[in-house]
């Protein structure tokens, strides 16, 4: 095993480790995004579930009728969609008034993507939930895991720079380092690129073979 997988390791754990309650907090939050966007499908009225039933079928046909975009036409909004994110929950933490607009983002992940599941599931029923298998969770097995990472790692430097700005005697042992901070947004924006490649090259044609066999 490479020295710095080794040393990557290390200072993963020790970051996890170190703020378990706030990631506790945050994954709790993120979860909470998904029940509420899952119970918000219930709350609709039958003619909004209409429209929405009309433009799945349309992304049915189209899906399953005409030839998908190649992946380099989809990687660049992907990455573009996605870089906006990371950045903005990293700032979030940098200038720690923009921390609230960090946890309001991370939400709304949670809740798009618990609401879109929940009525794919209940308007197409078992058809609905590998739909929503193919289509979603393969780029956000890498995405999510790097948005949870990045907003906990936001929330502990703000909050260390509140303490440091509050405390009468800061310890410089605990002194945020801006250069740990940055190595946040390293390690997001890799997994970041990364969904975004899976988003543009594989996700679509597990779509379209999954629609196509479903529907």
């Amino acid at each position: 095993m490479p020295v710095w997988w080794r040393w990557f390791e290390e200072e993963v754990k020790r970051h996890v480790l170190s703020n378990q309650g706030i990631y506790f907090f945050v994954v709790i939050l993120f979860i909470t995004g998904v029940v509420f966007g899952a119970l918000t499908v219930r709350t609709l009225a039958n003619h909004q579930k209409t429209e929405l039933m009309e433009y799945l079928q349309v992304f049915v046909v189209d899906m399953t009728s005409e030839t998908l975009p190649s992946g380099n036409e989809l990687l660049l909004p992907a990455l573009w969609a996605n870089a906006k994110t990371i950045v903005l929950l990293w700032l979030g933490g940098l200038t720690v008034v923009g921390l609230p607009l960090t946890l309001i983002l991370l939400f709304s992940k949670g809740f798009s993507s618990g609401f879109t599941a929940a009525f794919l599931i209940e308007e197409v029923k078992w058809r609905g939930f590998i739909l929503a298998g193919t289509a979603m969770l393969p780029h956000s097995l890498l995405i999510i895991p790097a948005l949870l990472f990045l907003t906990a790692g936001a929330i502990s430097f703000a909050y260390c720079l509140l303490r440091q700005r509050f405390t009468k005697y800061p310890s410089q042992r605990n002194a945020p380092s801006l250069w740990s901070y940055g190595l946040l947004i390293c390690y997001a924006g890799i997994a970041a690129f990364l969904a975004a490649v899976v988003e543009a090259y594989i996700t679509p044609v597990l779509a379209k073979i999954t629609a196509a066999g479903l529907f």
